[in-house]
């Protein structure tokens, strides 16, 4: 009986030990795709622990950029988010926010009926019936910056900031340098369009 017991404890330490390790190799690879950021553009990569998250701060045109990923539980199970904050402000406040991604998170509020069509993504523009932002939404940069995003879950910039978020399927493919950086460079094109 105690043999069992053991055995099971041992299955069990195990598969808790493979997991533990799996997921600090894939943060590991995370952490050496973002010190290639920090090789472009300075800051620093920032790990507290033996598996944790990393976190890259840094300076890229001018402005604090903070990458960091969070995860929730979605409707698929849980889903993994990278998330770019900028300090980085603009005059008209605005919210961008992929309409599944939207009824995923189950508000109140229903989603503005202000929407965008970049290619075959639905967005919803808010706050809605806003003279300045359906202007704007109207130009063809504002269309191209948006069309240019992947897997944008939402942009939101105003007075205090930007932050964004993108679904993540696959940490180490986009976390490369040239990834990352090309989503980097076209939320500067978009804050752009918004001036």
């Amino acid at each position: 009986m105690i043999l069992y017991i053991l055995t099971a404890l041992g299955i069990v330490l195990l598969i808790w030990a493979g997991l533990i390790y799996l997921r600090k190799a894939l943060w590991d690879s995370v952490h050496r795709n973002l010190l290639d950021l920090e090789d472009k553009y300075g800051g620093k990569v920032i790990r507290n622990g033996f598996a944790s998250r990393p976190v890259y701060k840094g300076v890229v045109h001018q402005a604090d950029v903070t990458i960091n990923f969070s995860t929730e539980r979605g409707r698929r199970g849980r889903e993994t988010y990278l998330d770019i904050a900028i300090d980085r402000s603009s005059p008209v406040s605005i919210t961008i926010a992929e309409s599944d991604w939207l009824r995923s998170q189950e508000t109140d509020n229903p989603p503005s009926d202000t929407v965008v069509l970049a290619g075959k993504t639905r967005y919803h523009i808010m706050p809605a019936h806003n003279r300045k932002l359906e202007r704007i939404i109207t130009r063809d940069d504002f269309n191209a910056a948006l069309a240019r995003f992947n897997d944008l879950a939402y942009f939101f910039v105003g007075k205090t900031g930007t932050i964004c978020e993108f679904r993540v399927t696959n940490l180490q493919k986009e976390t490369e340098i040239d990834t990352l950086d090309a989503r980097l460079q076209n939320i500067f094109i978009m804050l752009q369009t918004l001036r």
